[in-house]
């Protein structure tokens, strides 16, 4: 194969890979449409270590009405607070590389399900493969 169609194959290649990335402007509407009624401020300090699932690591929200913004680890969060639930989008840059929906505990923390690279609860079949995540708030 001759070197210019090497490189029209390898940037076609990574158009189709760009094409099948998450975006944060994927999860927006998603986030918008799961946002409702507010049981409760999530603002404040939180952590991942001690519970089910993987130590994601310390996170850290702000809370406008039923949405939220922060960190949690290395990842930047945008999400949605509706009743007893919380969505997440985890991302960096422009790319979001997780969502996860959240159920409220007795205990008050929060602990449900998180996909890779697929918007969780679309019926695609891409949310075979879950992962666990728990939320305990920190300090109060």
């Amino acid at each position: 194969m001759n070197p210019k169609s090497l490189c029209l194959i390898s940037l076609l290649s990574l158009m189709l890979a760009a094409c099948g990335s998450l975006t944060r402007s994927d999860t927006a509407p998603w986030l918008e449409s799961r946002a409702g009624a507010v049981s409760e401020s999530i603002a404040g300090k939180w952590t991942t270590a001690g519970g089910i699932g993987a130590n994601w690591g310390e996170a850290s929200f702000i809370q406008e009405g039923s949405r939220f913004y922060g960190t949690l680890g290395s990842y930047n969060v945008e999400g949605a607070i509706n009743g007893d639930q919380i969505y997440l989008a985890l991302s960096a840059g422009k790319k979001v590389y997780y969502t996860a929906r959240l159920n409220r505990m007795v205990d008050g923390s929060y602990a449900g399900q998180v996909v890779e690279g697929a918007i969780i609860g679309r019926s695609n079949g891409t949310n075979d493969g879950f992962s666990l995540m728990t939320l305990r708030r920190v300090g109060r």
